[in-house]
Formats: C-alpha cells, structure tokens, sequence
C-alpha cells in the first residue's frame, strides 16, 4: 500500500475517537508566541531571514501579500518534504463543492499563499516554500476579502532549512472544529485532536466568524481572551496535544519534514 493511502486510512479510522495522549515531539523549544507560535530553528533560537516581525525572529517569506494567492491541486509525492491535507468533514461546504482550505504565512494575515478545494474524504499532498513558517486553516471565498480572518483553529507549520519541521495544533485564536497533525518520520506521533467539543458549548462561548457570519469557539490568548471558552475546552482537552495555554508547547517535530493534517467536521 502507498503511503498516501495508508495515512489516509489511518487518519479517517481515528476520527471518532479521542486522541491519546501522546508527547513524542522532541528539542520543541519555542521562541515568544505573539500568537504566531515560532519554532527554534537549527538549534539556535533563530536563522537568518529577511523580515523582523518585532519577536527577534525573523522570517523569509515565500509570498508578496499583493500578488494573489497560488492555487494548488495534488503535486507527486517523491518522498520529501511536505503535507497531506485530508478532509474529514463530510459536509459539503456552500459553492465549494466541498471544503477550502488556505496556507496564511505568519504576520501576512490579509491575503492567503496557498489554496486548494477538497471534496468530502478527499486528500492532497503539497510541499511549501522550504522556509514556509505559519497555519493551514479552514475558510471559504470571503478569504479572499483583503481582510484578517483570525478566529478559527489554526494547524500551525513551519520547515527548516535542513528538511526537518515542526507543527502544532492550536485553540488560542478560536476553535471552528478537530484537527489532527500527524508526523510521518515515525508511527504514532500526534498532536490536535479528534473530538467535538463545539456541540453544547456554553453560550458565552462563542464567536462570529468575519465573511461568513457563523459561529465558533471563541479565542482565549491572553489580549481579549474568552475564559469561559478556555474553560469550556479545557474540560475535553489536554493541552500538552493541544495549544491552550501559551506557557505549554505542545509542539511535534518531523524528521522528514513530512506531516499529514486531518481536517474533521467543522464550522467554515
């Protein structure tokens, strides 16, 4: 079996069931989360790039925020580097034809740098830029507003220039449905989760997505942070697999540079 395949199988057969509680991910230090968590890159701290962003880590970007974003489909899979991005949600979503997902580089919030459309069970493989450092995020058309489209939960990414890279899940800028990020240089290396935690939230819980008006799990970051979503999520969630407190790094490292993210039923 073809490892597209067998990542597909194994991430779907996990979907209804709560993820365990693994912590495999090792050297995952982080630099000051501002919330676009930093990874340390080669051991020191930080590398050279080409913009500060204000945190002592700077960044080369792989994408001029005034060009439009890059649309992609499937690219061959020759064994390096990159992501499989799978759909697990078997709603489809409005004119889609199914779910879009968007790659934001950190700090270039407005416009996206990657795009693809998937169908229900559908999968893609794609390699960034090799300095790629930000989130993969569910969303729609109105992504392409020329707005911030902040609240939801953020699969957090970045590559080092050895090939290795590290990813995350995080909760702190909202929480629009499961996400699980799964390292593919070893078995059974996890981060995210799987569950529905959105289903009878408390109603001081919520939030208005921007575009297209529905309702999530709001933020908890420290700056103007929901305490009643944080305790809500806190109740279902260990956030040593998930990020909910910016104290606690629950961060993942592949050695390949190879991760697959499955994106479960969620809110676009």
């Amino acid at each position: 079996m073809r490892l597209a395949e067998s990542v597909v199988i194994l991430c779907f057969t996990i979907a209804a069931t709560a993820l365990p509680l693994i912590d495999t991910a090792t050297s995952t230090e982080r630099l000051l989360h501002v919330p676009r968590h930093q990874h340390v890159q080669d051991g020191i701290g930080v590398r050279r790039q080409a913009a500060d962003n204000g945190t002592g880590h700077t960044q080369i970007y792989c994408h001029n925020e005034t060009d439009p974003p890059i649309y992609f489909t499937s690219q061959p899979d020759t064994g390096g580097p990159g992501v499989y991005i799978l759909n697990g949600d078997p709603v489809r979503h409005g004119a889609a034809n199914g779910t879009m997902y968007f790659f934001y580089e950190n700090d270039h919030d407005f416009v996206p740098y990657l795009w693809t459309v998937l169908p229900p069970g559908g999968a893609v493989f794609v390699t960034p830029c090799p300095t790629f450092e930000g989130r993969i995020v569910r969303g729609d058309a109105s992504n392409f507003d020329g707005t911030k489209h902040l609240l939801g939960t953020w699969t957090e990414l970045s590559w080092n220039r050895n090939g290795t890279a590290w990813g995350d899940v995080s909760l702190l800028e909202g929480n629009d449905g499961p996400v699980l990020i799964q390292a593919l240089d070893e078995p059974n290396k996890y981060k995210g989760f799987s569950i529905d935690v959105l289903s009878n939230a408390p109603a001081g819980a919520w939030a208005q997505k921007l575009g297209t008006g529905s309702w999530c799990l709001d933020k908890i970051t420290s700056e103007g942070g929901n305490a009643i979503t944080k305790a809500w999520e806190s109740r279902f969630l260990d956030p040593n697999s998930v990020y909910l407190e910016d104290s606690i790094n629950p961060v993942i490292n592949s050695n390949n540079g190879r991760f697959a993210v499955t994106f479960y039923a969620g809110i676009i």
